[in-house]
C-alpha cells in the first residue's frame, strides 16, 4: 500500500518541480528522451535503496530482538532506523547516478 503512494506522488512532485528541465530550450517541446534517462535513473536509485532498507529493517529488528527488546520496540526501531538510513541511501545514489545534474 504505501508503495502504491509515495512513489507515484514523488514522481509527480519530482516532475513537477523539474518540468522545465524536460523542455527542449530550441524547439520548446518536451524532451521524451530526457525523461526516459531520468525515470531509469529513478527507479536504480529507489531500487538500491529499497533493497538497503529491507535488509537494514532485518538486521535491525532481528538484533534487537536478541538483546531482549520488547517486539513492537524492536519494530518501532527497527523502523526509524531503516528509514534514516533509506534516506541517505537514496541521497546518495541520487549523486551517484547524476540524477541533478542541470
Amino acid at each position: 500500500m504505501e508503495y502504491g503512494i509515495y512513489i507515484p506522488v514523488f514522481a509527480a512532485l519530482f516532475y513537477a518541480d523539474n518540468r522545465s528541465k524536460y523542455v527542449n530550450p530550441a524547439t520548446g517541446r518536451r524532451d521524451s528522451r530526457r525523461i526516459r534517462q531520468d525515470i531509469k535513473k529513478l527507479v536504480a536509485a529507489f531500487s538500491i535503496s529499497e533493497v538497503i532498507f529491507s535488509i537494514t529493517r532485518v538486521l535491525t529488528q532481528y538484533g534487537l530482538l536478541q538483546t531482549g527488546s520488547q517486539p513492537y520496540e524492536a519494530s518501532m526501531t527497527s523502523s526509524l532506523v531503516a528509514w534514516g538510513v533509506f534516506f541517505v541511501a537514496i541521497n546518495s545514489m541520487a549523486k551517484i547516478v547524476k540524477l541533478f545534474r542541470r
